[in-house]
């Protein structure tokens, strides 16, 4: 046996690090408990507000402890960021299986149906998403305004070629786009999740934009 075969037998077995080991996607339990921690912060900051509102009070809410917390959001404002994060998704959520609708009429009622009940479906992260904007550093902000733009220009793009369609009047399609999304976001105001259904308030904004089809050829009838 050669000087350095005997040194490395001498120096024994090498030591291996202690810790759990690294997974590279968090676990469901993780990501589990990290939705419902943006849940309770979502009811927390709307009721007390953002800049009241503390991760105590959250932790409180969950009843975990403070440090506990710490697992699933690194600060306050990562927390911010994470309800924002929800709240623009979700709106995103099926975008392009409704874009790939082809008549332009039902192509834009779905888009006004999934605006509709995805907001009053969850009037508490949306009352944060749309009060609290401010509390999002500028890196986040721009992060989450890219996606509404996108998302808008799904909006405009629905509603010129109901437009094209003589579906909806001809108007400045920018204006009309925001003022649809406006008119389905406000539900956040007022929603009562025990009184309100989302699926009502969703066919009465439809009802409200929409023209029942026939509509035309009901005028041309009865002249």
């Amino acid at each position: 046996m050669s000087s350095e075969q005997r040194s490395s037998t001498s120096a024994g077995p090498i030591a291996r690090k202690r810790g759990r080991p690294r997974h590279e996607e968090p676990s469901q339990e993780y990501e589990t408990k990290r939705r419902e921690v943006v849940s309770v912060a979502s009811e927390v900051f709307r009721v007390q507000g953002y800049d009241a509102g503390t991760l105590e009070d959250v932790a409180a809410a969950m009843n975990l402890r403070k440090a506990s917390l710490y697992y699933y959001v690194k600060s306050k404002a990562d927390l911010l960021r994470l309800i924002f994060d929800r709240a623009i998704d979700r709106s995103l959520e099926q975008i392009e299986e409704y874009l790939a609708i082809e008549d332009p009429r039902d192509r834009l009622e779905a888009l006004i149906r999934h605006q509709a009940v995805t907001v009053a479906k969850d009037p508490a992260l949306f009352a944060v998403f749309f009060d609290h904007r401010a509390g999002l550093n500028d890196d986040d902000m721009a992060d989450i305004t890219a996606k509404e733009r996108r998302y808008l220009r799904h909006f405009i793009e629905a509603v010129e070629d109901a437009m094209d369609a003589n579906v909806l009047p001809k108007a400045d399609s920018r204006m009309m786009a925001a003022t649809l999304i406006g008119m389905s976001s406000w539900v956040y105001k007022w929603m009562d999740p025990v009184r309100d259904d989302p699926l009502v308030f969703a066919d009465l904004c439809v009802q409200l934009i929409l023209r029942p089809r026939g509509n035309d050829e009901y005028r041309k009838r009865t002249g």
